[in-house]
């Protein structure tokens, strides 16, 4: 921006374009980044889409996870109460011997 002044006029400020863009320049680029935006917007979506369906994923996983370890604690269970009743019957044994 410059300041040009004449005797006796108040100051005034003026625009000194230095370079102008061709229209079609300024409609491309424009263009391009509509594109752009319309792109992103849909792999986005399309990301979202498989979050979701990693999400439902990973919680079958713990459903399965979850009842694997109750399995196993009661079989854990049972075994202990296995262990003991055979102790008990060698000590039993060995009693009657």
């Amino acid at each position: 921006m410059t300041q040009e002044t004449q005797p006796g006029e108040l100051p005034r400020v003026t625009r000194v374009i230095d370079m102008k863009l061709p229209l079609t320049w300024l409609l491309g680029v424009g263009f391009m980044i509509i594109a752009g935006g319309f792109g992103l917007y849909h792999q986005i979506g399309s990301q979202g889409e498989k979050l979701n369906e990693v999400k439902d994923q990973i919680k079958a996983l713990q459903i399965a996870v979850n009842s694997g370890n109750s399995q196993s604690t009661t079989l854990a269970g049972e075994i202990a109460i296995l262990r003991f009743r055979v102790e008990t019957l060698e000590s039993d044994k060995r009693r009657a011997q």
